[in-house]
C-alpha cells in the first residue's frame, strides 16, 4: 500500500496546499531514502581506486600505528604499480583504514569515526570530491546487491532506493514543500542521492571539511551531524522547525522529535519497534507514520524520478 494513503500524510499534504507558504520537510539518507550506507560506500570506492591526496597517517595523528600506515601509503603511492595492483600491501593498508574506522564505531565513538573517514579526502578540491561521490554512487546503483572484499573484510555492494520514501519525497515536492537532507555521511556522497528529487547541494547537511585556498583540509565543519548534533547542524543553517522528519534510526530520535508535526520511521533495518519507542519514552501517537516493511526498488540503477 502506498504511504500516500496514510491519513497523517494526506492531512499534511492537504494542509500545505492552502495559504501559509511551504512547509519544511527533512529526510535522513542511509536507511531512509536508500537501503545502504552511501558514506561508507564512498570510502570503499576511495580505497578500491586508491584515491588519496594526503597520507592517512598525516590526517589521523592519533592512529596507534602511524609509522606502518605511512610506510604502506608511500609504497602504494610511489611504487611502479600503485594501489590495488600491489595486493599484499593494498590488503594491509585497507585493513588498517577499515579497522580504525570500525574499531571506533564499535567503541561508541561514532562521531569521530565518521569524521575521520571524511578527513581522508583532505587535499582534494570540492569539485574533485563531488566527482568521486557521483562516480561512487553510480557504481553502487549499477552494481548488483552483493558484497565486495577489501583486505580481510567482506563489505556490502549495491545501493537501492526505498519506494515509500521516494513516493513521499515526490509528493512533498509536488505540493511545494521545502526539502532538506541531513545525514551522518559525508555531504558530497549524499548530494547525488537527493539530486533526482530536486534537492540542491545547499540544502544537504552532512559531514564536510573546511577548505583553504580551494583545497580541503582535515578539519571537519562543526557540529558533526551525528545523533543529537544533527539538530544543531540544521539549526546552524536554518531556524525554522520542520513539519515532517523522516528517518530509520533510533540514533535519530532527537531529529524526529524536532519535527513540529509528522514523524516518519522507515524501519529498513528490521529493528524492534517496541525498543524504538521505549527509547522515545512514549508510545506512538497520531503524529507518527510507521513503515515497518519498506519496499526496496531493484530497478537496475534507473533514476526513480526527475528533478
Amino acid at each position: 500500500m502506498s504511504i500516500l494513503t496514510n491519513e497523517t500524510i494526506r492531512r499534511l499534504l492537504d494542509r500545505n496546499s492552502g495559504p501559509g507558504g511551504p512547509g519544511l520537510a527533512v529526510f535522513d539518507c542511509d536507511g531512509t531514502l536508500i537501503k545502504g550506507d552511501v558514506g561508507e560506500a564512498m570510502l570503499y570506492y576511495q580505497l578500491e581506486h586508491f584515491l588519496f591526496r594526503c597520507s592517512p597517517a598525516s590526517v589521523w595523528p592519533d592512529h596507534p600505528d602511524r609509522a606502518e600506515l605511512e610506510k604502506l601509503y608511500q609504497t602504494l603511492r610511489d611504487g611502479p604499480e600503485n594501489g590495488p595492483e600491489r595486493p599484499d600491501a593494498f590488503a594491509r593498508f585497507s585493513d588498517m583504514i577499515l579497522d580504525w574506522y570500525f574499531g571506533q564505531i564499535d567503541a561508541g565513538s561514532v562521531s569521530k569515526a565518521c569524521a575521520d573517514i571524511v578527513r581522508l579526502f583532505a587535499g582534494f578540491s570540492l569539485a574533485d570530491v563531488r566527482d568521486i561521490a557521483r562516480d561512487s554512487f553510480l557504481n553502487e546503483r549499477s552494481s548488483p546487491v552483493t558484497s565486495r572484499t577489501l583486505g580481510k573484510r567482506t563489505l556490502p555492494l549495491g545501493i537501492r532506493y526505498i519506494r515509500e520514501t521516494v513516493e513521499l519525497l515526490t509528493a512533498l515536492r509536488e505540493h511545494g514543500f521545502l526539502l532538506w537532507a541531513v545525514s551522518g555521511s559525508n555531504r558530497w556522497s549524499v548530494e547525488p542521492v537527493f539530486a533526482p528529487f530536486g534537492v540542491p547541494s545547499d540544502r544537504v547537511v552532512g559531514i564536510e571539511l573546511r577548505a583553504r585556498d580551494g583545497i580541503l583540509i582535515p578539519d571537519p565543519v562543526q557540529p558533526v551531524p551525528i545523533r543529537q548534533d544533527k539538530v544543531a547542524a540544521m539549526q546552524r543553517l536554518f531556524p525554522d522547525l520542520p513539519v515532517l522528519v523522516a528517518s530509520d534510526s533510533k540514533n535519530d530520535i532527537p531529529l524526529l522529535l524536532y519535527s513540529s508535526d509528522v514523524k516518519v520511521r522507515i524501519n529498513s533495518r528490521g529493528r524492534d519497534t517496541g525498543d524504538f519507542f521505549r527509547t522515545v519514552g512514549s508510545p506512538p501517537d497520531s503524529s507518527w507514520v510507521l513503515v515497518e516493511s519498506p519496499t526496496i526498488m531493484d530497478d537496475g540503477g534507473a533514476c526513480p524520478t526527475r528533478p
